[in-house]
Formats: C-alpha cells, sequence, structure tokens
C-alpha cells in the first residue's frame, strides 16, 4: 500500500481503511470485483446513513449539524443526491479528493457495473470546478419525479458555506465561473418544467449569490 500523507486529516478519517492508491476508504463506497469503488454509492449504507444519522464519509454519528459537499448548482437549486457529513469530514473530501480537487478532472466510467454511477433525479455530469462545504441544521430526505429507486436530499438554511477551488480557498471569481457554465444546464431542465419553474430558479440563484465568497482569495 501506498504510504500517502494528508494535511489536516479528521481522526475519523484516519481510522478508515486505505486503498492500494493510499487514500482512506469512505463509508459509502461499495464493493465492486472485491474491491472498494469510490465511485459507486452503496444503496445499502446510504439507507443505514440516512436512518441513523451517520456521516456520509466515516460512517460515525453526526452531530446537530451537518455539511454537504455541493457544487454550485446544488447550492442554487438546494437539492443533493448524497446525504450529510461531519463539517471537517467533508472539508477533507472537498480539498482531498481526486475528482472535487481537480477543475480538470472528468469522472471515470471505465469498469463501472451497470447504473454504478447513476444518481437519482437529474445528474450533472460535469466537474463543477469549485467545491462548497454546506453546513446546516437540517435536511429533508425526499423522492424524485424521475422514475428511479434512488433518493434526494433537500438541504437546510446554511449556517456557514465553505468554498475550494484545486485543494484551496476558492476565489469568488472561481465560484462565479462555476455558476456560470452550470447554471444553462438547470434552465434546460426547468423549462421543461413550465415558466413558473424557470422564475423560481432565477430566484434561487439571486438568494445563492449572497453565498459566494465575498472577497477574492490569495492562492
Amino acid at each position: 500500500m501506498m504510504d500517502r500523507m494528508f494535511n489536516d486529516m479528521p481522526d475519523r478519517i484516519r481510522s478508515l481503511p486505505r486503498n492500494a492508491k493510499g487514500f482512506p476508504v469512505p463509508y459509502f463506497a461499495e464493493e465492486v470485483n472485491g474491491e472498494r469503488d469510490f465511485r459507486v454509492v452503496s444503496a445499502v449504507k446510504m439507507a443505514h446513513a440516512v436512518r441513523n444519522d451517520l456521516c456520509w464519509v466515516c460512517g460515525s454519528r453526526l452531530g446537530i449539524y451537518k455539511a454537504f459537499v455541493i457544487g454550485p448548482m446544488c447550492g442554487i437549486n438546494r437539492t443533493i443526491s448524497d446525504p450529510p457529513s461531519h463539517k471537517d469530514c467533508a472539508v477533507f473530501s472537498a480539498k482531498n479528493c481526486p475528482f472535487l480537487s481537480s477543475p480538470l478532472a472528468k469522472r471515470r466510467e471505465a469498469g463501472l457495473p451497470d447504473g454504478g454511477n447513476e444518481a437519482a433525479g437529474f445528474m450533472l455530469k460535469r466537474n463543477p470546478g469549485a467545491i462548497g462545504v454546506w453546513v446546516t441544521k437540517s435536511y429533508r430526505p425526499f423522492r424524485p419525479h424521475r422514475g428511479n429507486d434512488g433518493i434526494l436530499f433537500s438541504i437546510g438554511e446554511p449556517v456557514e458555506v465553505i468554498w475550494f477551488a484545486s485543494g484551496r480557498p476558492a476565489t469568488r471569481d472561481e465560484v462565479s465561473l462555476s455558476v456560470e457554465t452550470g447554471f444553462p444546464l438547470l434552465i434546460d431542465l426547468a423549462v421543461k418544467q413550465g415558466d413558473g419553474a424557470v422564475a423560481e430558479l432565477y430566484k434561487q440563484k439571486c438568494a445563492f449569490e449572497a453565498l459566494l465568497p465575498r472577497h477574492e482569495v490569495a492562492a
């Protein structure tokens, strides 16, 4: 096993097993062909985590605050397909996950089982470039209108949102660029639902912009 070093690793994550590349294996990762695959979410563990208020990353009990690792589009519509984590587990993931911390990284599709990376609802298969840790006291699971067996989560009003890009604090411009490039995809979906949905989406976008980094952050 590669002895990979990480900064600011929470003790809860430090206790997780490592894969052959030295990365901690998150609680949610399903076993595929004898190995835990980070790209494949275990439906059994999702149900167990939600039912027992467990962290999606480390698998231990959550406290009052719930943290969601989100792209800006999830921040606009306040909907995500993954349940919450501890704040420190979410921050570690945002800074160290190879996909989340690398704006140019692409989703690897090779070797996935049928439907293995299919999230509930309508998944935007893009790297958002900027990643937020949305900390809240509340969330609500619900079934999407789309006909599948998945579940989505409506995230509550944030008490804090921390933005990252390339494993470091994100600038306002980086998050704004992610919004500009991703928002048309949400508009396309809203148009299919009617004028009311489009108007509501613009309202949500306006509210979301207050949560962007207030100032530029030095790289």
